[in-house]
């Protein structure tokens, strides 16, 4: 996995040696034309050999085949081991978390589009799976979009920080050699440099807190799931996944598994695992490689797991279908406007919101114990649980009550900022499409540098190495 940001790193580490005036150009054209031919070659093909010890001795053990000991000998100047290891799970990192963040973005879009689509939907709420506020299918669904992407947006702050480059170093305190930190930086197409370098060879805080921004975006997405499996599930009905994202039950034909859910389910506990095992691991002291071990590979494998998990996210949100008609029967079937009915009273017949909540539910407790439907409630029930409250009978209009009895109607005179108005979700919905937009532009924008760093890098070891003359191939 750290095959390519290996390379990287020791081209750029030769070609800052050479600029700098410590390597001469025969040796900086040997040394490059052999680290170029290990760069070209397929990783899954590379002699890599455990009996070498790590990967960087098999990688200078195959220099060494190429071009001689004494001149494989000159990519060991000025830093240590460690350092190209650094460098390259940093360059893989990075490049995962803006992978990482466009698939969340993927996500969260396709959330939005389930949103948009049934924006004035009337659904009921669920909180601790009773039926609770009337709202609408896109209010519900933008409330699953918006922690997506906060998610990404957390991606990028991690980018930010695997973004400064930690090569340069030396051993911890710098380097008598005349290398430039901040021209390794730019060949390795980094924002700046990690300025201590103590810090720079042994930091850990900034993997750390990108476990933890993983954990947390694929505890996200296990909420989520979690919601739609009960939502799925033959009591509700109200979500229906696609054919491909659900499994039959090999033992019992009526069964429609919504396997995709699991998958997703189960990649939060691993996350939160991988973050339990680093911090564990570093129980120990500094400038040592205890967790570096795990990190390596670890990392590298949870980034690209926690992708494809968002990636089947997003492609089950987006294929899956939603009954509105059976979301919104639960808000009349549920009494999901009781609490308007209560705001009704205390806001326009003198009650405090309190003793307006005692007398509502006196009111639907009568109505139940006598079988009917506390959503039918009449001015008259009001009037009699008022009564047997606070002494006093109330008179509410019939219109007015009528209203606040209506789900569709609670849903849509919310008053507030983000609420389930029509209004506020259309432009909760815009806010968001503007972040993606945002989102799309920064990974953009860092992929095409890294692309035109890494191409510049290449086609600076072409040059000192006279690769690209054919007369110099020659010579050689």
């Amino acid at each position: 996995m750290l095959a390519r940001g290996l390379s990287l790193a020791d081209m750029a580490h030769a070609v800052a040696l050479y600029e700098s005036g410590a390597l001469s150009d025969g040796r900086a054209r040997t040394l490059l034309a052999g680290l170029a031919e290990l760069d070209a070659m397929n990783p899954a093909a590379f002699p890599w050999d455990p009996a070498a010890g790590d990967a960087f001795n098999s990688r200078e053990r195959a220099l060494a085949q190429r071009i001689g000991a004494d001149a494989a000998g000159w990519l060991s100047a000025g830093r240590p081991r460690r350092e190209a290891f650094r460098v390259a799970l940093r360059v893989l990192c990075r490049e995962g978390v803006i992978g990482l963040q466009s698939a969340l973005v993927d996500l969260a879009e396709a959330h939005l589009d389930q949103a948009e689509r049934h924006a004035d939907a009337l659904a009921a709420d669920y909180t601790y799976l009773q039926p609770a506020q009337p709202a609408t299918v896109g209010h519900l669904v933008l409330a699953w979009a918006e922690p997506v992407l906060r998610d990404a947006e957390r991606m990028n702050r991690a980018h930010a920080d695997l973004d400064l480059s930690v090569a340069g170093a030396g051993g911890t305190a710098g380097s008598a050699w005349p290398i430039s930190r901040e021209r390794l930086a730019e060949l390795l197409g980094c924002s700046g440099v990690v300025a201590h370098t103590r810090d720079a060879m042994w930091q850990v805080d900034g993997y750390l807190s990108l476990l933890s921004d993983i954990g947390i975006a694929a505890t996200t997405q296990s909420q989520w799931a979690q919601d739609l499996e009960i939502l799925a599930s033959q009591e509700f009905a109200i979500i229906r996944l696609a054919d491909r994202h659900s499994r039959a039950s090999a033992l019992m034909p009526q069964k429609r598994n919504p396997y995709a859910l699991a998958v997703i389910r189960e990649s939060a506990g691993a996350a939160v695992g991988d973050l339990a095992r680093m911090h564990t691991t570093l129980h120990t002291g500094s400038a040592r490689t205890d967790h570096f071990h795990g990190l390596n590979g670890l990392l590298p494998r949870r980034i690209a797991h926690a992708a494809a998990t968002t990636a089947l996210s997003a492609a089950v949100v987006r294929d899956l279908e939603i009954d509105v008609d059976r979301w919104g029967a639960a808000a009349h079937r549920g009494f999901t406007a009781a609490a308007d009915v209560a705001d009704l009273l205390a806001r326009d017949h003198g009650l405090d919101y309190r003793t307006a909540h005692t007398v509502v539910g006196r009111a639907v407790r009568v109505r139940a114990d006598a079988g009917a439907d506390p959503a039918g409630m009449t001015a008259a029930d009001i009037s009699d649980a008022a009564r047997e409250v606070t002494g006093d009978g109330l008179s509410v209009p019939t219109e007015a009550l009528a209203a606040a009895l209506d789900p569709a109607a609670c849903a849509q005179n919310r008053l507030q900022t983000g609420s389930s108005s029509r209004a506020e979700v259309a432009r909760m919905i815009g806010a968001a499409r503007e972040r993606i937009a945002g989102l799309r532009a920064y990974a953009d924008a860092a992929a095409q540098r890294w692309a035109a760093a890494e191409a510049d890098l290449r086609d600076r070891v072409t040059e000192i190495s006279g690769m690209g003359s054919a007369d110099d191939s020659a010579a050689r």
